[in-house]
Protein backbone atom coordinates (compact mmCIF):
# COMPACT_ATOMS: atom_id res chain seq x y z
CA UNK A 1 0.00 0.00 0.00
CA UNK A 2 1.49 3.39 -1.03
CA UNK A 3 2.22 5.85 1.73
CA UNK A 4 0.94 9.50 1.60
CA UNK A 5 3.81 12.00 1.51
CA UNK A 6 4.10 14.10 4.68
CA UNK A 7 3.23 17.80 4.32
CA UNK A 8 6.29 20.03 3.90
CA UNK A 9 7.31 21.95 7.02
CA UNK A 10 8.67 24.84 4.91
CA UNK A 11 6.32 27.84 4.27
CA UNK A 12 4.94 28.28 0.83
CA UNK A 13 6.12 30.90 -1.60
CA UNK A 14 2.96 32.97 -1.00
CA UNK A 15 3.55 32.97 2.73
CA UNK A 16 7.16 34.07 2.27
CA UNK A 17 6.11 36.80 -0.12
CA UNK A 18 3.46 38.05 2.31
CA UNK A 19 5.98 38.05 5.14
CA UNK A 20 8.45 40.00 2.98
CA UNK A 21 5.79 42.57 2.13
CA UNK A 22 5.01 43.09 5.84
CA UNK A 23 8.68 43.55 6.68
CA UNK A 24 9.07 45.95 3.75
CA UNK A 25 6.10 48.01 4.95
CA UNK A 26 7.47 48.12 8.51
CA UNK A 27 10.87 49.16 7.16
CA UNK A 28 9.28 51.86 5.01
CA UNK A 29 7.31 53.18 8.00
CA UNK A 30 10.49 53.17 10.09
CA UNK A 31 12.43 55.04 7.40
CA UNK A 32 9.67 57.64 7.02
CA UNK A 33 9.48 58.11 10.79
CA UNK A 34 13.27 58.42 10.99
CA UNK A 35 13.27 60.97 8.16
CA UNK A 36 10.57 63.02 9.88
CA UNK A 37 12.54 62.87 13.14
CA UNK A 38 15.74 64.02 11.40
CA UNK A 39 13.94 66.86 9.64
CA UNK A 40 12.28 67.87 12.91
CA UNK A 41 15.62 67.89 14.71
CA UNK A 42 17.14 69.95 11.90
CA UNK A 43 14.34 72.49 12.06
CA UNK A 44 14.69 72.61 15.84
CA UNK A 45 18.44 73.21 15.61
CA UNK A 46 17.92 75.97 13.02
CA UNK A 47 15.28 77.60 15.22
CA UNK A 48 17.66 77.54 18.20
CA UNK A 49 20.50 79.00 16.11
CA UNK A 50 18.19 81.72 14.78
CA UNK A 51 17.07 82.54 18.31
CA UNK A 52 20.66 82.69 19.55
CA UNK A 53 21.58 85.02 16.68
CA UNK A 54 18.60 87.25 17.50
CA UNK A 55 19.74 87.39 21.14
CA UNK A 56 23.28 88.26 20.03
CA UNK A 57 21.94 91.10 17.87
CA UNK A 58 19.90 92.43 20.79
CA UNK A 59 23.01 92.29 22.98
CA UNK A 60 24.97 94.17 20.28
CA UNK A 61 22.29 96.87 20.16
CA UNK A 62 22.30 97.22 23.96
CA UNK A 63 26.11 97.23 24.09
CA UNK A 64 26.25 99.96 21.43
CA UNK A 65 23.56 102.06 23.12
CA UNK A 66 25.27 101.78 26.51
CA UNK A 67 28.68 102.65 25.04
CA UNK A 68 27.31 105.74 23.27
CA UNK A 69 25.47 106.85 26.43
CA UNK A 70 28.66 106.63 28.51
CA UNK A 71 30.67 108.27 25.71
CA UNK A 72 28.31 111.25 25.51
CA UNK A 73 27.90 111.59 29.27
CA UNK A 74 31.63 112.18 29.70
CA UNK A 75 31.87 115.18 27.35
CA UNK A 76 29.80 117.92 25.75
CA UNK A 77 28.65 117.52 22.15
CA UNK A 78 26.86 120.09 20.01
CA UNK A 79 25.57 120.13 16.45
CA UNK A 80 26.60 122.72 13.83
CA UNK A 81 23.14 124.34 13.88
CA UNK A 82 22.51 128.04 13.36
CA UNK A 83 20.80 130.24 15.97
CA UNK A 84 19.97 127.32 18.26
CA UNK A 85 20.86 127.47 21.94
CA UNK A 86 22.63 124.25 22.89
CA UNK A 87 23.40 123.50 26.52
CA UNK A 88 26.55 121.96 27.91
CA UNK A 89 26.64 119.69 30.94
CA UNK A 90 27.31 122.28 33.63
CA UNK A 91 24.63 124.67 32.41
CA UNK A 92 26.80 126.68 30.04
CA UNK A 93 25.28 127.36 26.64
CA UNK A 94 26.60 127.81 23.12
CA UNK A 95 24.92 129.40 20.13
CA UNK A 96 26.33 129.39 16.60
CA UNK A 97 25.58 132.56 14.62
CA UNK A 98 27.77 131.52 11.69
CA UNK A 99 28.42 128.02 10.40
CA UNK A 100 30.39 128.00 7.16
CA UNK A 101 32.38 125.37 5.35
CA UNK A 102 35.38 127.16 3.86
CA UNK A 103 38.56 126.10 2.09
CA UNK A 104 40.31 126.25 5.46
CA UNK A 105 37.74 124.10 7.24
CA UNK A 106 34.60 124.63 9.31
CA UNK A 107 34.17 128.19 10.54
CA UNK A 108 32.12 128.55 13.71
CA UNK A 109 31.22 131.90 15.23
CA UNK A 110 28.81 132.58 18.04
CA UNK A 111 28.54 133.08 21.77
CA UNK A 112 29.25 131.07 24.88
CA UNK A 113 26.91 131.72 27.80
CA UNK A 114 27.55 131.52 31.55
CA UNK A 115 24.40 131.14 33.70
CA UNK A 116 26.39 130.44 36.88
CA UNK A 117 27.60 132.81 39.59
CA UNK A 118 31.20 132.07 38.68
CA UNK A 119 33.46 134.55 36.94
CA UNK A 120 35.73 132.80 34.46
CA UNK A 121 39.02 134.19 33.21
CA UNK A 122 41.76 132.89 30.89
CA UNK A 123 39.15 130.75 29.14
CA UNK A 124 39.92 128.90 25.92
CA UNK A 125 37.37 126.83 24.01
CA UNK A 126 38.52 123.55 22.50
CA UNK A 127 36.55 122.19 19.55
CA UNK A 128 36.93 118.69 18.17
CA UNK A 129 34.84 117.50 15.22
CA UNK A 130 34.17 113.77 15.27
CA UNK A 131 32.19 111.31 13.19
CA UNK A 132 28.87 110.22 14.63
CA UNK A 133 29.13 106.86 16.45
CA UNK A 134 26.48 105.52 14.06
CA UNK A 135 29.00 105.79 11.21
CA UNK A 136 31.16 103.16 12.94
CA UNK A 137 28.43 101.13 14.59
CA UNK A 138 29.79 97.72 13.51
CA UNK A 139 33.26 98.49 14.87
CA UNK A 140 31.89 99.91 18.12
CA UNK A 141 29.66 96.86 18.68
CA UNK A 142 32.76 94.66 18.40
CA UNK A 143 34.90 96.94 20.57
CA UNK A 144 33.40 99.82 22.56
CA UNK A 145 36.86 101.32 23.01
CA UNK A 146 36.77 102.25 19.32
CA UNK A 147 34.86 105.37 20.43
CA UNK A 148 38.20 106.81 21.55
CA UNK A 149 39.95 105.79 18.34
CA UNK A 150 41.65 108.53 16.30
CA UNK A 151 39.73 107.26 13.28
CA UNK A 152 36.67 108.99 14.77
CA UNK A 153 38.41 112.40 14.68
CA UNK A 154 38.06 114.78 11.74
CA UNK A 155 39.59 118.03 12.97
CA UNK A 156 40.33 120.07 16.08
CA UNK A 157 41.00 123.70 16.98
CA UNK A 158 41.16 126.07 19.93
CA UNK A 159 40.17 129.70 20.37
CA UNK A 160 40.79 132.11 23.24
CA UNK A 161 37.71 133.60 24.86
CA UNK A 162 39.35 135.30 27.82
CA UNK A 163 36.71 136.50 30.27
CA UNK A 164 33.25 134.97 30.64
CA UNK A 165 31.34 136.92 33.26
CA UNK A 166 28.59 135.50 35.42
CA UNK A 167 25.16 135.72 33.76
CA UNK A 168 26.57 136.94 30.44
CA UNK A 169 27.76 135.74 27.04
CA UNK A 170 31.07 136.18 25.22
CA UNK A 171 31.65 135.96 21.48
CA UNK A 172 34.06 133.52 19.87
CA UNK A 173 35.19 132.54 16.39
CA UNK A 174 37.18 129.50 15.31
CA UNK A 175 38.02 127.59 12.14
CA UNK A 176 38.41 123.84 12.49
CA UNK A 177 40.70 122.47 9.75
CA UNK A 178 40.10 119.36 7.63
CA UNK A 179 36.31 119.55 8.04
CA UNK A 180 34.35 119.41 4.78
CA UNK A 181 30.63 119.51 4.21
CA UNK A 182 29.25 116.03 3.60
CA UNK A 183 26.00 114.18 4.09
CA UNK A 184 27.57 112.27 6.98
CA UNK A 185 26.51 113.44 10.41
CA UNK A 186 29.22 114.94 12.60
CA UNK A 187 29.39 115.92 16.25
CA UNK A 188 31.40 118.72 17.81
CA UNK A 189 32.94 118.10 21.21
CA UNK A 190 33.33 121.34 23.18
CA UNK A 191 35.50 121.69 26.26
CA UNK A 192 37.06 124.42 28.40
CA UNK A 193 40.78 124.70 29.01
CA UNK A 194 43.09 127.04 30.92
CA UNK A 195 40.20 128.64 32.75
CA UNK A 196 40.23 130.12 36.24
CA UNK A 197 37.11 130.39 38.36
CA UNK A 198 36.15 132.88 41.03
CA UNK A 199 32.88 134.09 42.53
CA UNK A 200 31.60 137.32 41.10
CA UNK A 201 32.69 140.25 43.20
CA UNK A 202 35.57 138.45 44.91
Amino acid sequence: MASTPAPSSQPSADALLDKLRKRTRRLAVFIVALAVLIVGCGVGVLAILWKLRAIEKEQDVLRFAEAVTVYKSNQDFVKPKLNTIQFLRRGYSITFERVEYTQNGLLLAGTIGNPTQLWITSLALDFKVRHSPFAFRDKIEKDVHFLTNKEMDIGAAQTDVGILNSGSTTAFEVTIPNVKQTQDEVEIAVSFSGERYSYWGK
